[in-house]
């Protein structure tokens, strides 16, 4: 005997299982991606605010008025890239 041949409902309903899988799979890998630049984010933001509290102290503490200002600058504009 012959096996029955799909109906065009099935067809359908496949394509739209294949539909929702990826999309879900889609979901899932920019969630990561988005959860792993905030992560980046954040620690450009610590380093620098430590950059930050590192200057103030430098030029309280030195005479020569040492300036880490360039550092820092530098740090801001590579976390705004």
């Amino acid at each position: 005997m012959n096996a029955p041949e799909p109906s065009s409902s099935d067809s359908f309903g496949y394509f739209v299982a294949a539909v929702l899988g990826v999309a879900v799979l889609l979901g899932i890998c920019f969630v990561q991606y988005n959860a792993k630049v905030d992560q980046q984010r954040q620690a450009a933001v610590e380093r620098w605010l430590l950059c930050s509290q590192m200057e103030r102290v430098a030029s309280v503490a030195s005479v020569r008025g040492v300036r880490l200002s360039a550092n820092c600058r530098t740090l801001s504009e590579q976390d705004h890239k």
